[in-house]
């Protein structure tokens, strides 16, 4: 299996709650905006530029715990990979360790909050390789696990996650997030909490 792997030692404590670890600091969540919009079961978000877009990476990666799964999708550019290093930046990930797993396959960051399995499927072209790189034994297991390109293989996720849709627009991004499942819908309204709090 050809993966890069970054190890760091140390785990803060999670909520009470169980609603994910207790975040050092809050990120900044300037220039992200909530897209009011009726039918659908998103939650869509503007994001105004890249550092918004690592903040609401690092607004998810707050909210994560052991065991769940954040798929990434979108054209080439989206900002994908950018909102994957605001989550690991904010599970204890040193941002120079969070390197595009497009040639590696798959990258393992030990964080100090929890550990992140970070994929990139987009150069696979069955499940066959999938099992290869370890896919089945790590998505969903201990740590947080990012898949970039996961549309390419929704046969293959596991039944529950959080879809991460990105796009560009005129004058930034849009970000949509489609939970499949209570846990994912529980992260998304307080994604939406955060992002209305700090308008």
């Amino acid at each position: 299996m050809d993966t890069h792997s970054c190890r760091k030692s140390g785990r803060k404590e999670n909520n009470p709650d169980g609603a994910g670890p207790v975040p050092e600091q809050q990120p900044e969540l300037t220039g992200i905006t909530w897209q009011k919009e009726t039918g659908g079961t998103g939650y869509r978000f503007f994001l105004a530029d890249e550092t918004a877009t690592e903040n609401f990476g690092r607004l998810l990666g707050t909210l994560a715990a052991d065991g769940d799964v954040y798929c990434l999708s979108g054209d080439l550019g989206a900002g994908k990979t950018l909102m994957s290093k605001g989550v690991c930046r904010s599970l204890g990930v040193e941002e120079e360790d969070v390197v595009s797993p497009t040639f590696s396959l798959m990258n393992i960051y030990n964080g100090t909050v929890m550990e992140v399995r970070h994929f990139d499927l987009y150069r696979l072209d069955s499940p066959e390789e999938l099992a290869d790189i370890g896919f089945y034994e790590y998505v969903g297991g201990e740590g947080v696990s990012l898949i970039e390109w996961g549309d390419l293989f929704v046969s293959e996720l596991p039944p529950e996650y959080l879809q991460v849709n990105l796009s560009i627009v005129p004058d930034g991004r849009v970000v949509e997030l489609i939970p499949l499942g209570l846990r994912y819908n529980a992260i998304s309204k307080e994604v939406l909490r955060h992002v209305n709090a700090g308008a």
